[in-house]
């Protein structure tokens, strides 16, 4: 039997892709490990390697298809093996041998003014996909505009149908694919939520007499997340189960502390992953998530970026908010939340006395983890964040 190439399952939110290259063609020789072809999805631009080494036997849908996860997309032919080339006629959308590999840079032929370039910079927008477009056109602000308001309108959900009191819209794509993890999530793990106040006055002096610096000197702009991730990684060192997961009948202990950073992009949740947090400093932390959150944003992450996390840290902070009960991302068995700092009167000392405080709130799977382990877990992290200084060498 032929190897089958699948489009791969590549984790929360992602249903679907598009086909945006063949690197092959039909006959072609194949190494294990080759990149045969790429698809685009709304987070993320994938490279699907052969699995096996041989012949490129059937490419199964062109470019510009739309393929599901675990839809079969291509088989090899593997090496020294003599296969029938029949494949079921309700499985092949063409057979064809795929054309030129396109030019991934802007092509000289563009006729871009530089006020419409700046303005697609800004907006992140692709020359290419405005070009092609506007074929032939010189492109000036009001194509870039015009491009950039029919993105946002084929962005916008397909209404079921409407009344005066409500407007329905179909739970697909991205928000169909959350739901159904975030429902299987929830049903799957035996979640708890335990919450501990963290005085933060210390790293908000520290933070203000770094930021300028950081900004200046290394182009970051410092943030309380990386102070957060390193004080997770001191956690983890006393309570490994924390960066565990379940599989089946075996808990996997995870040597290395990888990190998602949960990243609202305005239209979709996206989960970047840090790696091998406990080897990094701050600064390469800032820069690394500085440069991840980018990427999200701008719809670059690679698969790379997406997968392997070991646990999760979220901050809702930023939007204002407080408290709340996240839900573990699997396979995973935790995630840290973090909320709002801000001023609050608190006793010190037998006196009233005003500190900046903030909450973290952590959810942990009760299967694997006793309650113990996670109070004690969050109070290194609370430890670490109120006494911040050795967090900057370790």
């Amino acid at each position: 039997m032929p190897a089958e190439i699948q489009m791969p399952n590549l984790g929360l939110n992602i249903a679907e892709g598009t086909i945006e290259e063949w690197m092959k063609k039909e006959g072609d020789l194949v190494e294990k490990g080759e990149v045969i072809v790429v698809i685009m999805t709304e987070k993320v631009t994938v490279e699907i390697p052969a699995e096996v080494s041989g012949k490129l036997l059937r490419i199964l849908h062109p470019v510009g298809t739309i393929v599901k996860v675990g839809e079969i997309i291509a088989l090899i032919e593997e090496v020294g093996e003599q296969t029938s080339t029949h494949i079921p006629a309700a499985s092949v959308s063409s057979t064809f041998s795929p054309g030129p590999r396109p030019e991934h840079h802007e092509s000289r032929d563009v006729k871009i003014s530089p006020l419409a370039r700046k303005i697609a910079q800004e907006n992140g927008v692709d020359i290419r996909e405005v070009s092609a477009r506007f074929p032939g056109q010189k492109i000036g602000k009001r194509e870039i505009f015009e491009f950039i308001e029919s993105k946002k309108q084929k962005s916008k959900p397909e209404v079921i149908h409407t009344t005066p009191d409500e407007e329905v819209v179909p739970l697909t794509g991205p928000i169909r694919v959350m739901a159904e993890h975030m429902a299987a999530s929830a049903q799957t793990a035996a979640r708890v939520t335990t919450m501990a106040e963290v005085d933060m006055t210390d790293l908000v002096g520290l933070r203000a007499a770094l930021k300028e610096k950081f900004k200046t000197d290394y182009s970051i702009g410092l943030t309380f997340v990386p102070f957060v991730m390193k004080a997770m990684g001191e956690g983890i060192k006393e309570f490994p189960i924390l960066n565990a997961s379940l599989r089946k009948d075996e808990i996997v202990m995870h040597r290395a502390v990888h990190i998602g950073i949960a990243v609202d992009t305005g239209r979709n949740l996206l989960v970047p992953v840090v790696r091998d947090v406990n080897r990094k400093g701050i600064i390469d932390l800032s820069r690394e998530m500085q440069q991840l959150t980018g990427k999200a944003k701008d719809g670059s992450l690679s698969v790379q970026d997406i997968q392997g996390g070991t646990i999760t840290l979220t901050n809702a902070g930023v939007f204002g908010a407080l408290l709340a009960t996240p839900i573990i991302h699997q396979p995973q068995s935790a995630i840290l939340w973090m909320g709002k700092v801000m001023e609050m009167p608190v006793v010190r000392e037998g006196r009233i006395v005003i500190r900046s405080m903030m909450y973290l709130c952590l959810s942990y799977d009760h299967r694997i983890i006793m309650g113990a382990q996670a109070v004690q877990f969050l109070q290194v992290v609370k430890g670490n964040l109120e006494k911040p200084y050795p967090l900057l060498f370790s």
